[in-house]
């Protein structure tokens, strides 16, 4: 990314600090998050005259719920109408439990569908 847009002569570290190279790849996953989240950080820094970009800035960058289970869903493919079919459960009660609203009886219940169906891997 970084020399397909400022040049093969341009490092990495002329752009973010070495911390901030370590932030970005010990807290996403793929590519397409890399590219995004280094994109939203060197925009923020931009904004506020700051170079190289700092691991402050990557953090600010990054999405609050980044680890939720809706994001986590959302990159397997999964949305509301997806899931509230395979689990045989009410759109509602699907935004529910990604909300945290979802009476605890029935969440247990959806996550045991979820673990046979393999969409949720078990925390043990």
């Amino acid at each position: 990314m970084i020399k397909e847009c400022a040049g093969p002569e341009v490092n990495p570290t002329d752009l973010f600090t070495q911390d901030a190279i370590s932030v970005l790849a010990e807290r996403l996953a793929t590519p397409l998050q890399i590219e995004h989240y280094a994109w939203r950080a060197l925009e923020e820094a931009y904004l506020i005259g700051q170079k190289p970009v700092t691991p402050e800035i990557v953090l600010e960058s990054l999405a609050q719920d980044m680890d939720g289970l809706e994001s986590n869903l959302a990159r397997l493919g999964y949305n509301v109408r997806s899931l509230s079919e395979a689990l045989d459960a009410r759109p509602a009660e699907i935004r529910s439990l990604l909300n945290g609203r979802l009476p605890s009886e029935r969440v247990q219940e959806i996550q045991q569908k979820m673990l046979k169906l393999g969409i949720m891997a078990s925390s043990h």
